[in-house]
């Protein structure tokens, strides 16, 4: 039986979705995989799969289309996902070798834990999951975590490894990255400059940034006072 495993790229919850993945199957094969996605990407990993394959996807979900061609090949498909978006499409698919597993209450990885693990998370899952879902129940901790396991972002197997370390030592270290994030952060919003553009019948704000879209986008939600 071969395991691979598609995860939301560039984002530190599916990242550490594919770290719970390699931590059950340690011989897996996961793959990062965004939206924008190029068919020849997607091709590449349509050829990985065989119909000895279990394929997981996590903290993502496909459009029907790519994933009918997914379960055309696989021995079975097991979606695990809490983005509200896909999941009355998905809920849709009858395919026997399809599994869709959905929790708008919890993030990607703390879903994947339960559903491979089905037991009480890693500590530094909780704190993945504070941000992600935008509780933030645990404050500054939650900041601590998330700014050091952002160093590892599309590198599962680091952050597998943080799975059982002392989250006392990535609190630490967060710490310090969390002062230059925080300057980072708040310099992009004192340099944000008012662009509307239309969408439907509505005139919103606009901002372009490649880094700390969450944060931003709610410093400046808070400061216009718009939602």
């Amino acid at each position: 039986m071969k395991i691979i495993g598609l995860y939301h790229k560039n984002c530190t919850d599916g990242t550490t979705a594919a770290a719970v993945i390699l931590k059950k199957y340690p011989d897996a094969t996961v793959i990062p995989i965004e939206h924008n996605f190029k068919d020849e990407d997607f091709e590449q990993i349509l050829a990985q799969i065989d119909e000895d394959t279990i394929v997981y996807i996590v903290d993502f979900t496909l459009k029907p289309e790519y994933l009918n061609k997914i379960l055309e090949k696989a021995k079975k498909v097991i979606n695990l996902d809490h983005h509200i978006s896909m999941k009355n499409i998905l809920e849709e698919i009858k395919d026997p070798k399809f599994e869709f597993v959905f929790d708008n209450d919890k993030s990607g990885a703390s879903l994947t834990w339960h559903y491979l693990f089905n037991t009480e998370p890693p500590e530094i899952i909780k704190y993945v999951e504070d941000k992600d879902i935008w509780k933030w129940q645990y404050g500054d901790i939650t900041k601590y975590v998330n700014d050091y396991l952002f160093l590892f972002t599309n590198k599962p197997e680091e952050i597998k490894e943080l799975l059982d370390k002392d989250i006392t030592e990535i609190i630490e270290k967060g710490k310090i990255i969390n002062q230059y994030t925080t300057y980072l952060i708040n310099t992009f919003v004192e340099k944000a400059k008012d662009l509307f553009i239309k969408i439907g019948s509505y005139k919103v704000r606009a901002y372009n940034t490649g880094l700390f879209q969450s944060e931003i986008g709610n410093l400046l939600a808070t400061q216009y006072n718009e939602a």
